[in-house]
């Protein structure tokens, strides 16, 4: 990825947070209410109640640099990865205009070792 392109991940992107992926809004200041699809993973399930601590893990992601090749209509990457201490695996995905929501990954997921094992080597 290109300088201006990590310069603009690391100044300008930004996350917010998805009633698709929250039961409780907590503080991010979600509208409409929250109403998480009935297969989506849930924030609230693997412990991220509040924004500082998806914000945490976010800057997290872009420090390591394990983010996707694939760029969004935005430029910047489709998507970002991040690991938290327990090993739990978080996907950021580009929702356009250089904002983000994330979401937990399954263990079942073919992507979930691949991320831990990147998230390890960066």
């Amino acid at each position: 990825m290109a300088d201006d392109v990590w310069d603009i991940l690391r100044t300008k992107a930004v996350y917010e947070g998805s009633q698709y992926h929250k039961k409780h809004p907590g503080d991010f200041g979600l509208r409409p209410p929250p109403s998480p699809r009935p297969d989506a993973t849930l924030c609230d399930e693997a412990g991220v109640f509040d924004r500082a601590t998806a914000n945490a893990l976010f800057k997290a992601a872009i420090d390591r640099g394990v983010v996707s090749i694939a760029p969004a209509p935005d430029g910047l990457p489709k998507c970002i990865w991040a690991v938290d201490a327990s090993g739990q695996v978080y996907e950021a995905m580009n929702s356009g205009n250089r904002h983000y929501h994330g979401y937990p990954v399954r263990r079942s997921d073919v992507q979930f070792d691949i991320i831990t094992q990147r998230w390890a080597q960066a």
